[in-house]
């Protein structure tokens, strides 16, 4: 595949981003905001929330390999009693043994798979006995069982003992932060490209000859400069206009009356060839 010269790219992409000073200011501040916010979530889940995940579940799988270990060594009924009393006392874990059951066929995973991935690596490494875990039949627990010789061992554990259950908070808190900030930053970049929006208005409304009485600068000190700079420009210039009109309107006043003293000449003068070529001339100048 052929690629495009460097040239190219730098048109496509010009003909592709924002013209106006108002969309460019917003592509200047919302673009680095949203790369930061990318990055920090992602560094957030990458190195804090998997990090905890996996600590969490090496931790409940710990317990459950405890659990599976005690029942083992003494599987009576009164054995058991006092593994789940010490449990759920001690770990918030509920324990229940199912005679003569065997491990769901099954398997349930949840949409993003990373918490199941997770447990199900801390679970292989504390049990030697085949397990099955499920993360998305109730919302709050986790549905771990262990299959023993007589049966299956099932622990139902609170799920922010696997997983950090926090982690959407931060996020949220990170989006509302960001987006406060951003309406912050909008607003006062929206006053700065009002003021040299109102700077072209007068400027093109001043060459159509318009007057604009209330514009005033406003602004940054550049822009009040540059609107300061135009006010006297335009202060010049029609100081230039008005003084050619003067001499304009002098001249014709001074040149109204021998006008009128050479039509006069002219009236009474006995006729001759040029008589009328000379009134258009007269009629012309007096037009002018």
């Amino acid at each position: 595949m052929r690629l495009m010269p460097f040239n190219v790219w730098t048109r496509w992409i010009k003909r592709r981003l924002p013209t106006s000073l108002w969309g460019r200011s917003l592509l200047i501040i919302v673009l680095p905001v949203l790369i930061m916010q990318a990055a920090v979530t992602w560094a957030f889940f990458d190195a804090h929330w998997q990090a905890v995940t996996a600590r969490l579940s090496e931790g409940l799988a710990g317990d459950v390999a405890w659990a599976a270990e005690s029942y083992r060594d003494d599987p009576s009924p009164q054995n058991l009693a006092l593994i789940s009393e010490r449990a759920e006392r001690s770990m918030q874990l509920s324990i229940a043994f199912q005679s003569a059951a065997s491990l769901p066929d099954e398997e349930r995973r949840g949409a993003l798979g990373l918490v199941d991935r997770t447990l199900e690596k801390a679970l292989a490494s504390r049990l030697d006995q085949p397990f099955w875990f499920d993360t998305t039949r109730y919302p709050a627990y986790v549905d771990i069982r262990v299959q023993e010789a007589d049966g299956v061992l099932r622990v139902i554990a609170p799920r922010e003992r696997a997983v950090a259950t926090q982690a959407h908070i931060f996020v949220l808190w990170l989006m509302i932060a960001t987006i406060l900030l951003l309406g912050v930053a909008v607003l006062f970049i929206r006053n700065q490209v009002r003021a040299i929006e109102r700077l072209a208005s007068a400027a093109e409304a001043f060459g159509r000859g318009e007057s604009v009485p209330r514009f005033k600068p406003h602004g940054a000190r550049e822009v009040r400069a540059a609107a300061t700079a135009f006010l006297d420009m335009r202060a010049r210039i029609q100081r230039h206009i008005d003084q050619r009109t003067a001499l304009l309107a002098s001249v014709s006043h001074d040149l109204r009356t021998p006008l009128t003293r050479l039509r006069l000449e002219l009236a009474l003068a006995p006729p001759f060839k040029r008589a009328e070529a000379m009134k258009g001339d007269l009629d012309e100048m007096e037009h002018m």
